[in-house]
């Protein structure tokens, strides 16, 4: 899909992804699946932020403060999000009402239900490899 004049295509193979995974999403403190499923109005882009940008604590505090619930922050890499099969995209420049550095995974192009599925297991096992970015485990 081709993106907009103010979007940019991350190309840092060691950038992270942040992505926020709601209390509901949590199955034995680790999150499920659906942290990577899009929501009503998503239109294919799962929101998230860019490490270059926002640190795991800045994503997860902006999400506090919009009001949003999270469990946490959770990454994955930007090589691992190409291994899915997808694209991370930062959308953020000129658009102050966005959270710090907010980026999207492009779903647009998974035009059936097994494509999207493949590449929601695969990014849930990568992010799951790891401990949860923020806050760090007590």
């Amino acid at each position: 899909m081709p993106l907009e004049p103010h979007e940019t295509e991350l190309d840092q193979l060691d950038e992270f992804y942040w992505r926020q995974c709601h209390p509901n999403y949590l199955d034995g403190g680790v999150p499920s699946v659906q942290m990577f499923r899009e929501s009503t109005g998503d239109n294919g882009k799962l929101s998230g932020a860019r490490s270059e940008k926002a640190s795991a604590q800045l994503a997860y505090e902006e999400r506090l403060a919009r009001g949003g619930n999270t469990a946490g922050t959770w990454g994955v890499s930007l090589s691992e999000i190409t291994a899915a099969g997808t694209r991370a995209v930062d959308d953020s420049v000129g658009d102050a009402a966005l959270p710090t550095g907010h980026t999207y995974l492009d779903y647009r192009h998974l035009d059936d239900k097994p494509s999207a599925r493949a590449v929601r297991s695969r990014l849930h096992e990568a992010a799951t490899s790891r401990p949860r970015e923020w806050p760090p485990a007590p």
